[in-house]
């Protein structure tokens, strides 16, 4: 018996909003915190990882590569 929970589609229009959604908003979080550091370094951490959340979201939600279903 296939139960429903593991039957679903997963690629569905509505879940890749909500997770793409998801992780430009870590993005946005993290961009903001990175203007209030004061290290440079610390900043450029952010900054990188922030781009990195925002474009991963992006893929996302239009679904491309590394998230492109096959």
């Amino acid at each position: 018996m296939v139960s429903v929970v593991t039957g679903r589609d997963r690629d569905c229009w509505g879940c890749r909003m909500v997770s793409g959604c998801g992780l430009v908003g870590i993005g946005a979080y993290l961009a903001t915190f990175s203007k209030k550091n004061p290290a440079t370094l610390g900043k450029g951490i952010l900054a990188t990882l922030s781009i990195s959340f925002a474009g991963l979201g992006a893929a996302r939600i239009f679904d491309l590569p590394p998230f492109k279903h096959t």
